[in-house]
């Protein structure tokens, strides 16, 4: 029906604040286009595939939802809180360190292709995509 999260019933009025403010976050953060390009990367919201010059780089959901949370917004430092209420639509409890397996995963997989490490680590708070043009 459309329904992407529900709160079940107790719920403190905080936690409904955050979830307010992660759907937003999450409709300013996904194109309304059906196909994102940035660089060499090419993110295809129909059948959830990131292709890296035309090489599918095989990202697992969570990978794909962060990488594609990155590539929205190429200027944007996120902190790993961000990232993590961002990417896991139901409500996320868990070490929030969980996200650095997650983009070392997807660094991996980049660098099957390429030497360049497009996710730059802003140490202390988070990461950031970044393209050979805009970054030293």
């Amino acid at each position: 029906m459309g329904a992407d999260d529900y709160i079940t019933k107790p719920f403190s009025p905080r936690q409904l604040i955050a979830r307010i403010k992660a759907l937003f976050r999450r409709s300013d953060l996904i194109n309304s286009s059906e196909s994102l390009t940035t660089g060499p990367f090419k993110i295809n919201d129909i059948d959830y595939t990131v292709l890296f010059n035309n090489q599918n780089l095989l990202l697992t959901v969570t990978e794909y939802q962060l990488f594609t949370i990155l590539l929205g917004r190429p200027a944007k430092v996120f902190t790993r809180d961000e990232l993590a209420t961002i990417a896991f639509t139901k409500y996320y409890e868990g070490y929030n360190r969980s996200i650095d397996s997650h983009i070392k995963n997807i660094r991996s997989k980049i660098a099957n292709y390429t030497s360049y490490d497009h996710i730059k680590t802003i140490r202390g708070i988070g990461y950031q995509y970044c393209d050979q043009e805009s970054c030293e």
